[in-house]
């Protein structure tokens, strides 16, 4: 799920406080004169079915006698990459070189102003965990996690070993030009239904944590036929999952236009008309930043809009609220 931080434009380990290092690991970008697209894109699919792993043999190690351990990040996390049974793993540690006044400074604000879950390290592991079996259970891939495997030198609690994917991140495989669009726009059309099967099923439990709360096309990896999702650290608390669902879109379609240009979120917000199969569940993103049901959210987000500069930008959540009304809109007249 990660290599190294020192190359952005391959899929690598955030340390960033607001993105968070993701859960497994994911190798380096293809080279130059490797296919990104092993397997092709007509591979890849739906996992509907729940993702059933079977538990391996426990197993106690220490990370101090693992002299081919690579450090890979570690700042709000610290992840290792060690050789592991016929392969790798990553050991995610959630403690970090963090000032722990930090941890609850932020967990103050998760629980108190945002709806979200803490930022303590061992409610982040814990988190993290449930997290993956919800989404596994409910047949959205993510990375198998090793929680049979035991460390004598690290906190307890505080880890988790999970499988090293050596897969491509959304954010490297869109921008690739060496991939035909024909390619990647036929794995965009792939994916889009499988991202509204995951909201309504969402919304239809009421199950918050099936909303990707850190979602955005950093978060999603195409690995041998499969899309997998990763870093779920933090969870939102509200019961009102339409609302969370709408929160997600707008990340991701912002996250399209600022990572991707404007050709390619034409492109992409035109398939997102065009595929995702809700067109109401989809104007939660409008509702969510423009006409959001809470009345007093509603005023401070107009205030918000209208104050701050920053939102003035083009990818702004409100502007790209905007923009999708007007694509559904003149959808609904075209069809």
């Amino acid at each position: 799920m990660t290599a190294s931080p020192t190359a952005p434009d391959q899929p690598a380990a955030p340390v960033a406080d607001d993105a968070r290092p993701a859960t497994g690991a994911a190798g380096a970008a293809p080279s130059p004169t490797e296919s990104p697209m092993d397997p092709p894109a007509s591979a890849y699919g739906d996992t509907t079915g729940p993702i059933v792993r079977e538990p391996g043999s426990p197993e106690t190690l220490r990370l101090a006698d693992i002299p081919e351990k690579e450090h890979l990040a570690g700042h709000g996390n610290w992840l290792y990459k060690i050789p592991f049974r016929d392969g790798s793993a990553v050991l995610k540690i959630y403690f970090g070189n963090r000032n722990p006044l930090l941890h609850w400074k932020k967990s103050f604000g998760n629980l108190v102003l945002t709806g979200r879950t803490g930022h303590l390290p061992r409610t982040r592991c814990r988190e993290e965990v449930e997290n993956v079996r919800v989404w596994e259970a409910n047949g959205f891939p993510c990375f198998r996690m090793y929680p049979e495997v035991t460390f004598s030198d690290v906190p307890e609690g505080g880890y988790m070993l999970f499988e090293y994917v050596p897969g491509i991140h959304f954010r490297t495989f869109f921008r690739d030009e060496s991939v035909p669009l024909e390619d990647r726009m036929h794995i965009w059309k792939t994916w889009l239904p499988i991202w509204h099967r995951r909201h309504k099923i969402a919304v239809e439990k009421r199950e918050p944590r099936l909303v990707h709360e850190n979602g955005d096309m950093k978060h999603v990896m195409l690995w041998k036929g499969q899309f997998v999702n990763f870093d779920f650290e933090i969870t939102f608390r509200s019961k009102d999952v339409r609302d969370l669902v709408g929160r997600e879109m707008l990340a991701y379609m912002r996250s399209i236009g600022k990572a991707f240009g404007d050709e390619m979120y034409d492109r992409m917000m035109d398939g997102i008309i065009a595929w995702y199969p809700d067109k109401s569940l989809l104007m939660e993103a409008y509702i969510h930043a423009i006409e959001n049901r809470n009345p007093v959210m509603r005023f401070f987000r107009r205030l918000d809009r209208t104050f701050r500069s920053a939102n003035k930008k083009q990818y702004s959540k409100y502007n790209v609220a905007l923009d999708l009304k007007r694509r559904l809109d003149e959808a609904a007249v075209n069809a």
